[in-house]
């Protein structure tokens, strides 16, 4: 009977012991993580991922399909932006390579560093990969000072997203837009982040360069157009463009396309004019009266003026714009000579209609 029980003991022990090594296989299995970006975009998230694939290849394909999936937690969101795609990826000496669609690049700064590190963190846990290269359109993916970023480990990326993303700045920058018909200017203001290694100035012309957010506004600069060099000296601004600036766009006039960079540069703390050259050269402009060799001030009779309605006006959607007719310097003064002479009070109320409007639209 005694050995009975103790038969019985040792079955016990045995189970105990198989259910203690089940348990430790499963928790080493699931240690790996599939970090995805916080809801409020802040920091990453870590989740528990159990992979179905066992070779490096096959298990890299299978996170980053996780890491693209569209995700119904309130907790954090999928890590590959909607329109971001993978147009490639490779696996060679412990290093994985992917490229990316142009789409990136239009990430915001913070997202991007986001996005970076979660990819970074989740793939480099895969044994047998140390380092995660980032390509976009077949190039690698650079700075601020277009230095490539190489390949990226785990390591390079702080835990704590708080302080990663100090070195990020945020502003709300006053851009100028062609109008519908190209003739005119119309300010929007866009609230941005950007890295502390970025000035102002450059920021200015990329976010130019990647033109309006708001409806019937249109960029003013040639698309393919590159920003050569920039710099700021004694409150002028000089910008330096390739030759695809020269383009002229069809229905955009030069004068809007050469003030569009003035009056957005000079909205700028420090900066009074502009000088813009195409290869450190004049820029060759035909149909251009304004003498470029020279610097340039702001031009205020260029701009549309633009009625917000304050009470329903949110700055992410798009302003409410109204565009008032054009009239000659002689009908102003022929209508300003008869309310002068007019002199029933129905009269002097619609001059004072027309002093509030006058000083509204000043």
């Amino acid at each position: 009977m005694n050995k009975n029980k103790i038969i019985a003991l040792v079955l016990i022990l045995c189970v105990i012991l198989m259910s203690f090594a089940g348990c430790r296989k499963n928790s080493n299995y699931s240690s790996n993580k599939i970090y995805y970006i916080s809801t409020d975009k802040t920091s990453i998230v870590a989740r528990d991922f159990d992979y179905t694939t066992t070779t490096i290849s096959d298990r890299v394909h299978e996170a980053m399909d996780a890491l693209g999936e569209n995700s119904d937690s309130v907790e954090y969101m999928q890590t590959i932006p909607a329109g971001v795609s993978i147009e490639d990826l490779d696996i060679a000496d412990g290093v994985v390579s992917i490229y990316f669609n142009s789409v990136y690049l239009d990430l915001d700064p913070l997202i991007e560093v986001l996005v970076r590190a979660a990819i970074v963190k989740t793939i480099t846990q895969i044994v047998g990969v140390d380092a995660v290269a980032f390509y976009v359109d077949s190039k690698p993916l650079e700075n601020a000072q277009g230095v490539a970023l190489g390949a990226q480990t785990a390591g390079m990326f702080i835990e704590d997203f708080g302080q990663e993303t100090d070195s990020l700045l945020n502003t709300t920058l006053k851009l100028y837009f062609a109008s519908a018909d190209g003739t005119s200017l119309v300010k929007e203001n866009r609230n941005v982040y950007y890295s502390s290694n970025v000035s102002l100035e450059k920021l200015v012309i990329d976010q130019l360069l990647k033109g309006p957010k708001t409806s019937n506004l249109i960029s003013a600069i040639p698309a393919e157009t590159k920003l050569l060099s920039i710099s700021v000296t004694d409150g002028v601004c000089y910008v330096n463009f390739d030759e695809a600036f020269e383009t002229q766009l069809t229905g955009i006039s030069e004068k809007t396309t050469i003030y569009s960079v003035v009056n957005s540069l000079t909205e700028l703390n420090g900066i009074n004019q502009v000088l813009i050259t195409v290869g450190g050269e004049t820029p060759l402009m035909a149909n251009l009266d304004v003498d470029l060799s020279q610097t340039l001030d702001k031009s205020y009779d260029i701009i549309v003026v633009v009625y917000e309605d304050y009470d329903y006006y949110d700055e992410s959607l798009n302003p409410i714009t109204v565009v008032e007719e054009d009239q000659d310097e002689s009908d102003n003064s022929v209508e300003n000579d008869e309310k002068v002479n007019e002199t029933d009070d129905s009269a002097e109320d619609e001059e004072m209609d027309s002093t509030d409007l006058t000083t509204l639209t000043n």
